[in-house]
């Protein structure tokens, strides 16, 4: 049992020393509101962050 709490303890530092990197958005969701049909394109940009240590990758990004 003795031998488990200290690996178990060791795993839980190892985890939480490890950098990661950290997506943090100034804004997660955008409400277009009523839209006109004939209105023509809609954009809104999302601006982020990296607030980790390590380098962020964007892999298959998709809109919902």
């Amino acid at each position: 049992m003795k031998n488990f709490i200290i690996v178990l303890i060791f795993f839980i530092l190892t985890i939480s020393l490890h950098s990661v990197p950290i997506i943090t958005f100034e804004k997660e969701v955008h409400d277009f509101g009523d839209i006109e049909e004939d209105g023509g394109p809609y954009e809104y940009e999302f601006t982020f962050s990296n607030t980790g240590d390590e380098p962020l990758k964007l892999i298959k990004v998709k809109a919902s």
